[in-house]
């Protein structure tokens, strides 16, 4: 037994083909992929095709020899990226997969393209390069008689590509009744040779030449650069939404957009991002302390009181969060339930942010030499919200703002008067200082030009995403017995809405929607489950609506690591909402499978494509006949779950940040003489 290894999309299945038609050579497979059947008897063919690194096989076989094919791998990873959108995860996005596939994140993609090759090359007994294979493939197959008995090649039945792409092959195209011609033109999709020159975008050519240019060049697929290093660029991300107590939408984005630059900033090494707030100064690519998610709902008040106790530093807040517990630890439910209310609606907590503010502003005074010279130093600002901008102190640097939605404008009965004037606020200094914007839907960019007038060349646009490690379609196969009991929610089928319950949300006519739907159609078996915490206006909200009926459910906050379990189980994610920035419980309910229904209006058609039906939220009759629809033909419902899946997947926070790269340097140099 031999090694035939190769990386994924370089020539290994048109090598096998060849063995087999023209010197009659059998060949398995070994890999590690649970939902692929391995032969039992692998080890008895005479070769054995993977992808594996040399590390990841079997130990007792580790030292046979072995042929490594080698192929461009610009044209593997292109190639790749197209394998993944059309056979292994149909629907899926060829320039997300592309990215993903460059990074090879945590040992992923068999280790990289450059791994693979390197740690490869370096054992293989035999190399062939993928060129070489397509124009003289018998050459290069004699070339394992220095390590097999090859018997004499038949050459009359050296098949072509062509016989391949759309004949049946032995290997690449299914085996017995799973065969499919169809899928055998997908797998060979050109074989030809500089291929990526088409299809590779710059923006991803630039990191993957970073990320595997010297193999690239090692091997003589490219040449080594002959320009000077790039100039150096330094940006400072204004971040003291991190260290807030709230758990909303912007300090999501921030802390999702931090972890993309993460994962992208080691392989571009032009770029110093440094984050700084009201005390310190920190660079981004040696933050080691994890961006915290909210306590979990499951943890007692014990374990809470522990975690706190164990942080190093024991500011003001920890001692106020100390103080909580241990009042509720030790008054009785019956007592503290009315304090707790008290508190939230009085002015006690208002009182307690006033003195937060007061006390960051001090504290930001301490250090405000130390961090006004480094944003002086700066090319560029990033500030995640206007709201924050009379915190920037005055600078040479350009200063990009990042911008969510205009709702104090368009709907100013769905603020307070202190939220109006806080966002108003931002947006006139930002423009005083001439700041671009990074818009996060094309709704929200023209709203911003509709409202300001501002030049098209400040304004960019750069999508926000879902983390699909989190909210994923299989979810939808777990047992949720022990939420249900937590939340109190139904047996059976539900509906779901999310957001805080306030009149932007629309909730009122949902309900009366569903109502209407139940009315109507009173033997449909169908929940519907309301999830969030109670905002203002909930009295409005509620009026003359019978919320004791037993298809209703009130589930109050839901822990964020509860929410892609409820997403995923749901049959459909109701967001007919008067407005959105951008709307991502959209766009999780969608990265789950689950088919929405959205508000006619701003960023939600935008972002929900396809995935859904479309409701005018002032049209209780049309939201109800839409959740008729989606409960009742089970086709409709079906198509709408894979094309909610298709339009999540053309969204990721590595594509969000490596575009927030490109604006950040399409602003810089815009500056510059």
């Amino acid at each position: 037994m031999i090694w035939l290894a190769s990386f994924p999309r370089s020539g290994n299945t048109f090598f096998r083909n060849v063995l087999h038609e023209v010197y009659g050579i059998a060949s398995s497979t070994y890999h590690r992929d649970p939902d692929r059947n391995l032969d039992a008897n692998f080890k008895d063919f005479p070769v054995v095709k993977t992808h594996l690194l040399p590390k990841d096989l079997p130990a007792s076989l580790r030292d046979l020899p072995s042929v490594y094919i080698i192929r461009d791998g610009r044209d593997s990873l292109v190639s790749i990226a197209h394998h993944r959108k059309d056979i292994v995860a149909p629907g899926s996005d060829f320039y997300n997969n592309l990215l993903e596939a460059i990074l090879a994140q945590e040992g992923s993609f068999f280790g990289g393209w450059s791994e693979n090759v390197q740690q490869w090359t370096d054992k293989a007994d035999v190399v062939i390069r993928f060129e070489d294979l397509i124009a003289n493939p018998i050459e290069e197959v004699e070339k394992l008689r220095s390590i097999v008995d090859l018997p004499p090649p038949a050459l009359e039945k050296l098949p072509s590509f062509k016989d391949l792409k759309f004949g049946r092959p032995a290997y690449g195209g299914g085996k017995g009744q799973n065969f499919k011609t169809e899928r055998a033109q997908l797998h060979f999709r050109k074989g030809k040779i500089g291929a990526w020159q088409e299809e590779l975008p710059p923006s991803l050519e630039k990191l993957l030449m970073a990320q595997h240019g010297p193999q690239l060049i090692e091997w003589g697929y490219a040449k080594p650069a002959s320009a000077a290093p790039p100039k150096q660029k330094r940006v400072m991300i204004e971040a003291n939404k991190l260290y807030s107590s709230d758990n909303d939408g912007i300090k999501r984005y921030l802390a999702e957009l931090l972890n993309g630059l993460k994962v992208i900033l080691p392989h571009l090494p032009e770029w110093q991002i440094a984050l700084y707030d009201h005390k310190n100064i920190q660079p981004l690519i040696q933050r080691e302390e994890a961006i915290e998610a909210p306590d979990s709902e499951f943890r007692t008040l014990d374990e809470k009181e522990a975690i706190l106790k164990d942080r190093r530093k024991m500011g003001y807040e920890k001692k106020l969060l100390l103080f909580k517990i241990f009042v509720k630890k030790n008054l009785p439910t019956a007592l503290y339930e009315p304090i707790s209310n008290y508190y939230r609606q009085g002015p006690f907590r208002r009182m307690l942010q006033s003195i937060q503010q007061r006390a960051m502003r001090w504290r930001y005074r301490k250090k405000k030499d130390d961090i006004k010279a480094a944003l002086q130093s700066a090319d560029l600002i990033h500030v995640p919200l206007p709201q924050h901008m009379p915190e920037v102190p005055e600078t040479s640097a350009n200063i990009l703002v990042s911008v969510h939605d205009l709702t104090h404008r368009l709907f100013p009965e769905y603020h307070t008067q202190q939220n109006i004037q806080l966002a108003e606020k931002g947006m006139q200094d930002l423009i005083r200082r001439k700041a671009h914007i990074l818009n996060v839907s094309q709704s929200t960019l023209q709203d911003v030009q509709a409202a300001y007038h501002l030049p098209t060349e400040r304004l960019h646009l750069c999508y926000e995403a879902a983390d699909k490690s989190q909210f994923k379609p299989s979810l939808r196969q777990t047992n949720i017995d022990r939420l249900r009991k937590k939340y109190g929610l139904p047996d059976g089928p539900y509906l779901m809405c999310l957001s805080t319950i306030e009149p932007r949300k629309n909730l009122r006519n949902t309900l009366k929607a569903f109502i209407e739907l139940k009315i109507q159609q009173p033997t449909l078996d169908i929940s519907l489950v309301v999830c969030g915490k109670k905002g203002w206006k909930t009295g409005e909200i509620f009026s003359e609506l019978d919320l004791e009926r037993t298809d209703l459910c009130f589930t109050g906050f839901v822990d964020d690591a509860h929410l892609p379990l409820l997403y995923a189980n749901a049959k459909v994610l109701c967001y007919v909402s008067f407005y959105e920035g951008f709307g991502l419980p959209l766009l999780e309910a969608m990265s789950c499978g689950t088919p929405v229904i959205y508000g006619q209006n701003s960023s939600m058609p935008e972002i929900a494509g396809a995935a859904g039906l479309p409701a005018d939220p002032e049209d209780v009759s049309q939201i109800c006949h839409q959740m008729q629809q989606l409960l009742t033909d089970e086709q409709l419902w079906q198509d709408k779950s894979r094309e909610a899946w298709r339009q999540a997947n053309r969204f990721s926070w590595l594509k969000a940040a490596l575009e927030t790269l490109q604006i950040y340097d399409k602003v810089i140099e815009s500056s510059r003489p």
